[in-house]
């Protein structure tokens, strides 16, 4: 079995990403230079990935051509755009739904799928030389999750 990503974004600016960071720079998190979100989705698959990648980047409940846009890759905590340093957060429902999977594989016919995982992938950008992982953690506890049913890694 393979492990595939797959991002999907907008193609438009992201209201809830906007509102998030003005909300953010209000609670006086003054550090956050920028704050993105895709939703995630990783796929345990059999077979051909090259295939497989046509296949479900044409799937209208995932990408919807009109207004996303997709990718196959994370950029990794690093410097990114303006030389600023990147955080990837994962928020993730606790209960493992099964919903989504048996969409594509019974009505869709996507048999290659093993298992699945998804959620909300928040991008953040801070200056270099603060503790931007501490700060990002802190955000992520103050807005971006619910810990009374959602857990997060970093990415």
């Amino acid at each position: 079995m393979t492990m595939m990503l797959m991002l999907v974004g907008l193609k438009v600016p992201d209201n809830v990403a906007i509102t998030a960071f003005n909300t953010l720079k209000r609670m006086k998190f003054y550090q956050l230079k920028g704050l993105e979100r895709a939703n995630y989705y990783k796929f345990d698959v059999r077979g051909n990935v090259d295939d497989f990648r046509k296949k479900i980047s044409n799937v209208d409940i995932l990408v919807n051509t009109n207004k996303n846009k997709f990718s196959f890759s994370i950029e990794g905590n690093k410097e990114g755009k303006n030389n600023y340093k990147n955080i990837n957060i994962l928020i993730q429902d606790q209960d493992n739904r099964e919903g989504l999977l048996s969409t594509l594989r019974e009505r869709l016919g996507f048999d290659e799928i093993k298992k699945l995982e998804s959620g909300i992938l928040w991008t953040m950008s801070f200056e270099k030389g603060i503790d931007a992982k501490k700060i990002a953690l802190e955000i992520t506890k103050s807005l971006l999750m619910n810990d009374n049913y959602q857990k997060y890694k970093i990415i």
